[in-house]
């Protein structure tokens, strides 16, 4: 054997034993394009969106409503065909609002605020019946989270006008919930995804924009605050108000969170990187610097690859720039490179939710506007769908 021949053997080996050392390498699939479509449009005030399925079809239904007027599920028949059905009216609510099954009947039913809306089992027939429940009215966010650790779901809710609650469902949930306040409040901060265990001892955590609040106890009845992140604007109209959460971003085995900046001109959006694990040690990490009030934030895996990417948009009534729908590809994975996605341009996008309305494997984005004549949106990933299919 030639001494060439050698030095290749040893330089090819060397690159495999590289290689196995690295790890596999990331998987190159092409990003998604999407296709827009109009649900509907007009109203004041419009959030408390879910995506979740209220008619046990084996699909995903849209939830929104109003600030203090109707709610409505719109039912996904089609790309461009959603049936509006009334859920229920006079939601006591500023924007908080989440669906779950609230009394365990295997139906999912809404939370606006300072009330609950039944699901009879019977949402296409008939609007679900209203109950008072004696938490915040004024909610900006609702969360449903297990914060006592029984095994169900109770909901926090924030306000900068009354602070940051948990409340108790009781076994009868007809009857009043039990408040147990936790801190003060800012404008909203919590939603879509801040109540999670972010330390790693077994509870429930809560994030509100700069400070963290530890679940002392595991039960909800002593909180340590934690300031901890480097984020939110101040000298703003609605200070401090973001959307969050939280993720293990760069897969090492603890949660980090990740942050947009609303309510504002100029949103942020920033990843922190949990460095103890414990949540005692953040590292920021910026991953853009926009013109746009982040009033969306969307974590999940559009160009199916394996790893989150983010999602957010222009709402519009903050921002005097056009509003952009963005997705941020996550390039290597872990949170460490990014590639900005601009899906849409000039529609207003405000509490977007994501998931796979129309069940061919890939996520989709659908979003409304806060207020004004202007259209629900469903964005269509056509990853997977017909390749004859453009975006519009």
């Amino acid at each position: 054997m030639t001494k060439t021949a050698v030095v290749l053997i040893v330089v090819a080996l060397g690159i495999s034993l590289l290689t196995l050392a690295a790890g596999p390498a990331k998987e190159t699939v092409p990003f998604p394009e999407f296709k827009y479509h109009e649900v509907g449009r007009g109203g004041s005030n419009l959030s408390q969106t879910s995506l979740v399925d209220i008619d046990r079809d084996g699909d995903l239904d849209w939830v929104l409503g109003q600030q203090n007027g109707d709610i409505w599920w719109f039912e996904y028949v089609g790309p461009d065909n959603w049936v509006r059905h009334k859920l229920g009216d006079k939601t006591p609510t500023e924007a908080g609002g989440t669906a779950f099954d609230v009394d365990g009947d295997g139906w999912i039913d809404q939370v606006s605020g300072g009330a609950w809306y039944h699901n009879t089992g019977k949402p296409h027939e008939q609007e679900f019946i209203k109950y008072l429940n004696g938490a915040m009215a004024g909610a900006h966010d609702n969360v449903a989270a297990d914060i006592d650790g029984d095994g169900k779901l109770e909901v926090v809710a924030l306000w900068d006008k009354q602070g940051l609650f948990w409340y108790k469902i009781p076994a009868d949930p007809t009857k009043e919930w039990t408040a147990h306040r936790i801190a003060d409040g800012v404008h909203g901060a919590i939603g879509p995804h801040g109540v999670v265990d972010l330390d790693g001892d077994g509870d429930v955590d809560i994030v509100r924009t700069n400070v963290w609040f530890e679940n002392n106890d595991g039960k909800g009845t002593e909180w340590v605050e934690h300031r901890a992140f480097d984020f939110g604007l101040t000298g703003v109209p609605l200070p401090l108000t973001t959307r969050s959460y939280v993720v293990d971003l760069d897969k090492d085995g603890d949660m980090d969170v990740i942050m947009s900046e609303c309510d504002c001109d100029r949103g942020r959006l920033a990843w922190f990187e949990n460095k103890d694990g414990k949540g005692r040690e953040w590292v920021r990490h910026i991953i853009a610097e926009t013109d746009q009030d982040l009033h969306s934030l969307c974590l999940a895996d559009f160009d199916l690859d394996g790893d989150p990417d983010i999602f957010s948009g222009g709402s519009g009534p903050f921002s005097k720039a056009p509003p952009r729908w963005i997705i941020w590809e996550n390039l290597d994975g872990k949170g460490g490179a990014w590639k900005e996605h601009t899906i849409l341009e000039g529609k207003r996008c405000h509490e977007a939710v994501a998931g796979d309305v129309d069940g061919d494997g890939d996520i989709d984005i659908c979003a409304k506007p806060w207020a004004g004549d202007f259209p629900y949106i469903y964005m269509e990933n056509l990853l997977k769908s017909p390749a004859d299919q453009t975006n519009k």
